[in-house]
């Protein structure tokens, strides 16, 4: 189970695909976790490098004491990219995602 810490939190993610391809970032609903994609992962790794995660507080994240911000949501994304040395990437996301 790959994790990455961002501050408090640990952030659970999936990085699928072959490294060069541009990169597609799938993030969560609420009260949903990264297996929401799932249907969408394998025509995306045709063309793809898949990176999905399960936002703070959803699936096998850390639950760390809220509110949580939209602003520390964001972060929590920028220290995956970040900890994966992801400079550029797609950016797909439903609801709070």
């Amino acid at each position: 189970m790959p994790i990455v810490k961002a501050g408090a939190a640990r952030i659970h993610y999936a990085l699928e695909g072959q490294s060069g391809s541009p990169v597609l970032v799938f993030s969560n609903s609420l009260g949903a976790n990264y297996s929401m994609w799932d249907p969408q992962v394998p025509e995306a790794r045709k063309k793809l490098r898949v990176l999905r995660y399960d936002s703070r507080g959803h699936g096998q994240s850390s639950v760390t004491p809220g509110p949580y911000s939209i602003e520390q949501l964001g972060g929590d994304v920028l220290a995956l990219l970040d900890a994966l040395r992801l400079d550029h990437v797609h950016f797909c996301g439903l609801s709070m995602g």
